[in-house]
This record gives structure tokens, sequence and C-alpha cells, in this order.
């Protein structure tokens, strides 16, 4: 799972690049160029922007979820008994997974609509942009379940997964 993961992140950063450029451009036509008088449009930009932005969060949520570092009550459940803590984290995981596969099902008829569904610019199909949920879903599930294991084989203390994640 962590080649996944890995691979996951250079995906993310390079989504983020591409966010990064896509927006510079929109704003160097929609500015700086106007702003001299040369009037040219760039709706791609934005489309393309907001496209990638979608799997760069989806992708990187999967990771967050493999590290520990989603947002929970990590301070609360630090604080408690192990007794009461180390299960009141491995249930709220549990919830967290099946969360993550009703977002997958939901995600799936999302699919259904995206495939008769061109983007106003580009001219693609949305089911491209809507396969980012039922990928993060299943990679979320996916690293939920490693780090459930990881923490029992290797005998720590899921109350505090988030300090000993693996690192990129």
């Amino acid at each position: 799972m962590d080649r996944v993961n890995a691979v996951a992140t250079v995906v993310v950063a390079a989504l983020l690049a591409i966010v990064a450029i896509a927006v510079m451009g929109q704003v160097t036509v929609r500015f700086i160029l106007t702003a001299f008088g040369i009037n040219i449009s760039a709706p791609w930009t934005e489309e393309i922007a907001r496209y990638t932005l979608i799997w760069m969060v989806f992708l990187g949520a999967a990771i967050g979820v493999r590290h520990a570092r989603m947002i929970a009550l990590e301070f609360g459940v630090r604080k408690l008994p192990k007794g009461v803590g180390v299960p009141l984290r491995y249930a709220v995981m549990i919830m967290s997974m099946a969360f993550f596969g009703l977002l997958f099902w939901v995600g799936m008829d999302f699919l259904e609509l995206g495939r008769s569904e061109r983007s106003p610019v580009l001219g693609i199909t949305r089911d491209y942009v809507y396969w980012a949920m039922p990928v993060g879903m299943v990679l979320m599930i996916l690293n939920s379940l490693a780090l459930i294991a990881e923490t029992i084989l290797e005998g720590r203390d899921i109350r505090f997964a988030s300090d000993f994640a693996p690192e990129d």
C-alpha cells in the first residue's frame, strides 16, 4: 500500500503544479494582458484547475488517512485511558470505513451521470472527473485497513497513530 501511496503523492504533486499553472495562466490572461489592451479568453484554465483540484483532494485525503492525519478529536482520545481510547479509535476507524464505502457507491452513481455530461469548454465527459470519488474512497478504505493492521501487528497504540505514520 505504501507504494501506491508513493505514486499517489507524486500524482498529487503533479496535479498541484497543473492547478498552479492553470490559475497563473488565467490571472495572466484576465488581468495582466487585459491591462495592456490584449483581450483574449482562456476559459479552459478554469476547468482544468477545477477538475485537477477535485482529483487532488480525493487522492490527498487518501494519503492523509494512511498517515492518520485526518480531522479527528485526537487530543481527547489521547487523554483517555488505553482501555477506552483504543477501542474508541478502532470504532471510529470502522465507522469511517463504512462512510467511505457509502461515498464509494454514491460516486459510482455519479459516474452514470458523468457519462452523459460533457464539460462546457474542454468537451470531455465528466466521468473522468467523477472517477476521483470512487478511487479516493477505495484508497481511503485500503489505507484505513493498512493502518489498523499495522497497529495490531506491530503492537502500537492506535491513539498515537499519527506519531508513527509512514513518512514520505
